[in-house]
């Protein structure tokens, strides 16, 4: 069995490993804290998640995936493949017994008790983000004591190169300072644990870029936007590109891990290297109505995407009739509509509901991510669609 320890990078990296035959089973993660606070799951927690279920408040994060991802009833795992997941916050510490835990603080409000519960015992914290590397470290030195035997793979993360802009996000908090010094930490983890070995993102990554048009836009076309409103009118606007979901990267990973199955050694082919245009500043680049269009109605992720997040390179016109002429095709993709919803701030049109309408169909006929995906998504659609058409 493959075991995948981590957020959304392990995720897709399992489904792609699946996909081609392999046992996997993916583990969500909520900090490295969790693992290395206590052998197994607590009896406290136990116990309490009997007479008060937690579930709804662990978002995937159940107990055992904080606590013993993999147990000594599990299948054995052949190799465990681990990534560099972004955390859960606030955390809870339980003052007696020391664990850390992580559930929605939502909880303590919607049950009496466990608010009790939490106020008798337990504190809550947020990690310094400064401290990542080496709290990770210590989880990792917990795996490898649990399973001293079976080879460990680290996915590292992208680094935030000028030339991701506008400003490169990464769901890890910290990580552009951390980012920094990474490398020698990793290494050090090669040299301390036996069996460990580093998957470098950057690479991977370089060698996705050698085949494809260069321009990160195609790559990671969702950027992250904050707006700045004063009574009801956006004043500012602050874009950040999400560096984390790119395509065509599980199945490249796929690759490289199929390949250390084999030989037991991560190995990169030639054109996987850092090309040292990263290193120069991000430069805009327009696409014309007819580009927009098309990307818009190509009923593709990606494409999509990029086009709708080229609508803010050029503030000055309004693409909502894009948007409206494109509206059957576009797919479910709760980041595209993140952007879209920013969008309909800036360029308040009533022509939106035209697209909310028929986007509120296919919402409802994508099932992939579960019914409370759906509602939310759903939701969320509604109260675009609310705005556009509000005096």
């Amino acid at each position: 069995m493959l075991y995948f320890l981590g957020n959304c990078q392990a995720d897709f990296l399992a489904r792609a490993m699946t996909r081609r035959g392999h046992q996997c089973t993916y583990m969500v993660q909520a900090s490295p804290l969790t693992l290395p606070s206590h052998t197994g799951i607590p009896e406290t927690l136990a116990r309490l998640d009997e007479a008060t279920p937690l579930g709804d408040y662990l978002h995937g994060r159940e107990l055992k995936n904080q606590f013993q991802p993999i147990g000594p009833d599990d299948p054995a795992p052949s190799l465990i493949v681990m990534s560099l997941f972004h955390e859960n916050t606030p955390l809870f510490v339980h003052d007696k017994e020391r664990f850390v835990f992580f559930m929605d603080p939502r909880a303590l409000t919607d049950k009496p008790k466990l608010m009790r519960w939490a106020q008798e015992q337990c504190r809550m914290f947020q990690p310094a983000p400064a401290t990542y590397l080496k709290r990770y470290g210590e989880m990792l030195a917990r795996v490898r004591a649990d399973h001293p035997e079976v080879p460990i793979l680290v996915l590292s993360r992208l680094t935030p190169y000028p030339a991701f802009g506008p400003e490169p996000f990464s769901y890890l908090k910290g990580w552009t300072a951390l980012s920094r010094g990474a490398t020698e930490v990793m290494s050090g983890w090669v040299s301390q644990f036996s069996g460990v070995h580093i998957l470098d993102m950057d690479r991977i990554f370089g060698g996705i870029w050698a085949d494809s048009d260069k321009r990160i836009e195609g790559q990671c076309p969702f950027l992250k936007i904050t707006l700045e409103e004063t009574d009801g009118q956006v004043t500012g606007l602050h874009a950040r590109r999400d560096i984390e979901h790119i395509g065509s990267m599980p199945d490249r990973l796929a690759d490289t891990v199929e390949e250390f199955l084999a030989t037991g050694a991560v190995r990169y082919s030639e054109k996987e290297t850092v090309p040292p245009q990263w290193r120069a500043q991000w430069r805009l680049t327009k696409l014309g109505q007819d580009e927009l269009l098309e990307r818009l109605a190509s009923g593709a992720n990606y494409r999509s995407a990029e086009a709708v997040g080229a609508f803010f390179l050029d503030l000055g016109r309004d693409y909502t009739d894009l948007l409206v002429r494109a509206r059957e095709r576009m797919p479910v993709c709760h980041m595209t509509l993140h952007m879209i919803k920013a969008y309909g701030r800036i360029h308040k049109n009533p022509a939106l509901a035209d697209w909310c309408d028929a986007h509120l169909a296919a919402a409802h006929a994508f099932t992939a991510n579960g019914p409370l995906y759906q509602e939310a998504y759903v939701n969320r659609v509604k109260a675009i669609r609310e705005h556009s058409v509000s005096s």
